[in-house]
């Protein structure tokens, strides 16, 4: 099952969130986020909750999303990243409920209709994951625009150079790249030495870095990483990302 299927898989039978919106915070900025790490001479990372994935299946039991989120913060994270699919990555919106804990929240799900931000909204999401290759040019711009409407922060993920090219079109302040093929899953971490150069704004690198080293090398190019199973799988997660973000400069 790649990343292809997952999101037609979500996209059928999906009901549209129908739920109140009540405009009654100000989401926190993910790109003032990085660049404070910047300045305070951490390296900048955006720590996943993430308890499954395709490829590697359970990664670890999360009975209390808040607990670790808090954890992520006090060791260093510049902003809280959360899996809602619910079949492949065990995710929930109520883990992204809970997650937060001052630091900007990132929803990550496969994200294709308006009423998935207004509900990411509800949710307490300060940023949404939206990945370019799976709309045309007008459709994730519309989707852009809908996340800024409600304050967020649209992070647009590319996979390739068309990617960077629709991106740019749509407006947006905040890329990631991923390392991961959206078909094999193979991850391939010169993809962000590659795409980098051709994007103007906040990068962020993302997948398949397991080490400092690695983080190291990746912020040659981006602002900030997003960094899940690594941690997910360490005894100590906190441990494992204080390692990473007082390590990787």
């Amino acid at each position: 099952m790649n990343f292809t299927d997952i999101f037609q898989s979500r996209k059928e039978g999906y009901v549209p969130f129908e739920g109140e919106v009540i405009r009654d915070r100000k989401p926190i900025s993910l790109i003032g986020s990085i660049k404070m790490a910047r300045r305070e001479g951490r390296s900048p990372v955006i720590a996943e909750i993430k308890p499954a994935s395709p490829t590697a299946g359970l990664l670890r039991r999360i009975d209390d999303p808040a607990a670790m989120a808090y954890t992520f913060k006090q060791n260093g994270a510049c902003g809280i990243s959360v899996l809602t699919e619910p079949k492949y990555f065990g995710g929930s919106l109520e883990s992204l409920r809970k997650a937060k804990c001052g630091l900007p929240v990132l929803r990550k799900d496969f994200i294709f209709h308006p009423s998935q931000i207004r509900e990411s909204y509800a949710y307490g999401a300060d940023s949404v994951l939206l990945i370019a290759s799976f709309f045309d040019e007008d459709g994730l711009a519309k989707m852009v625009k809908e996340s800024r409407h409600y304050g967020m922060e649209p992070l647009v993920e590319v996979h390739c150079e068309g990617d960077v090219e629709k991106a740019k079109s749509s407006g947006t302040a905040l890329y990631a790249i991923n390392n991961r093929d959206k078909d094999t899953l193979k991850v391939d971490l010169s993809r962000t030495g590659r795409l980098a150069p051709l994007i103007r704004g906040v990068k962020v690198s993302a997948s398949g870095i397991e080490t400092p080293e690695q983080l190291k090398t990746v912020l040659e190019y981006c602002d900030a990483a997003l960094i899940g199973s690594a941690l997910m799988r360490h005894p100590e997660p906190g441990k494992a990302l204080r390692a990473m973000v007082y390590g990787g400069l």
